[in-house]
């Protein structure tokens, strides 16, 4: 008999006696604490096909979103496991790794170097945000900005405000949830009304994209101070592609601009992007300026990542997906290049062009030497603007 049984062939007999089922309660609810959820991952990696054979430790949200960011579409299976909360630090330290990846999702505090190497600590997710006068300055120098207001003008869209609680509570059903289910699945952390009104303190406000007079998209929007205006939750009508391509997106984020503009905010808040820096939400932002203001407060916690550097599936996994991680009390960029590729001094100006956002201490570039040795090739640091500490 294993120690769950017991517990609920106590919890029967005693059934009466109300403070034993409390004791039995508690019980169980240490045994929650420290009898955690796993997943074993298996399939062909994203981009070179290779088998790998992962481990995640924590929420399922996370386990799918790794999941669709390590392997190719349809080819991962899922076993779920339990493992206790001490046996964690004994996967992440042991010698000849059982895995070729593991992440493990833990509180924030975790400090990589107390950990057998290569070990990287990412937040799950990282907040950010724009200075509203360089955003909507920000077509003058990107074409694709430049692309995406041709768009909006194109499609006709224009806005308005409310802060109606039916218009709230249909922008809801009918933009956010089909929306963060369409681009993220079942990864996605959804939030509630009581979530949302908590976040924009008491009362969001809701701004609509419109097309022929018709809501198609919008945003919810709260205010944190007398500078910063905090986009919090966004969608489309039905989740719909079509409009997204048309430049509904785009003119969330523009329009959000132009009303915090007219409303003085020097800055508008993006909310959370996962660590990857080439995952189409974080790209999506970063077109704009994005600058990186932290962790996420609503969701802090970090991924603990240990890679088993011998297997090709993990090395080309590691060069296709730079990554937000911390060290030294700092958030840094890891980009990482395979042992026979040339560095440069052209290399790591675009080392600092292409990665080192603002918010950053810098970018590090990783060699993967040929005996599964990582070396630290070399750091670059933001031209401008200082870094943001790990919290």
């Amino acid at each position: 008999m294993n120690l769950e049984t017991g517990l609920r062939t106590l919890g029967n007999a005693l059934r009466a006696v109300k403070p034993l089922r409390a004791l039995v309660r508690r019980l169980r609810g240490i045994w929650a604490a420290y009898r955690l959820d796993a997943w074993v991952l298996e399939g062909a990696e994203r981009t070179s096909g290779e088998a790998i054979r992962a481990l995640y430790v924590g929420q399922i949200e996370n386990c799918v979103f790794f999941a669709q960011v390590v392997f190719a579409a349809g080819s991962v299976e899922r076993q779920r496991r339990r493992v206790w909360s001490w046996q964690v630090a004994a996967l992440l330290n042991k010698p000849k790794m059982v895995y070729d990846m593991i992440f493990v999702q833990r509180q924030p505090g975790v400090d990589a170097r107390h950990l057998r190497q290569p070990c990287f600590v990412l937040p799950s997710w990282i907040a950010g945000e724009l200075s509203v006068t360089q955003a909507l300055a920000s077509h003058r120098g990107n074409k694709s900005v430049k692309s995406d207001l041709r768009n909006i003008r194109r499609s006709g869209f224009t806005y308005r405000t409310t802060c109606d609680s039916g218009e709230l509570d249909r922008f809801l059903f009918e933009m956010y949830l089909p929306y963060v289910r369409q681009i993220r699945g079942d990864g996605a952390f959804v939030t509630t009304r009581e979530e949302l009104d908590r976040e924009a303190g008491g009362a969001p406000e809701l701004l609509l994209i419109e097309q022929h007079n018709r809501a198609v998209a919008g945003v919810c929007l709260g205010v944190h101070d007398q500078d910063r205006l905090d986009a919090l939750e966004l969608g489309v009508i039905g989740g719909d592609r079509d409009l997204v391509r048309k430049g509904a997106l785009a003119a969330i984020y523009y329009f959000s601009l132009v009303y915090a503009a007219e409303r003085k905010f020097s800055r508008l808040y993006l909310g959370g992007s996962r660590p990857f820096l080439r995952d189409g939400p974080f790209q999506y932002k970063k077109k704009w300026g994005l600058r990186i203001v932290g962790r996420l407060p609503t969701l802090p916690d970090v991924i603990v990542f240990r890679p088993r550097l011998s297997a090709v599936g993990v090395r080309s996994f590691l060069t296709n997906n730079p990554f937000v991680y911390e060290e030294g009390g700092a958030f840094r960029a890891a980009v990482f290049v395979d042992e026979r590729e040339p560095t440069s001094d052209k290399s790591f100006d675009e080392l600092r062009k292409a990665y080192c956002l603002r918010g950053l201490a810098g970018a590090t570039l990783f060699r993967i030497g040929a005996n599964a040795r990582l070396v630290r090739e070399g750091s670059v640091a933001p031209p401008t603007a200082s870094c943001v500490a790990a919290p």
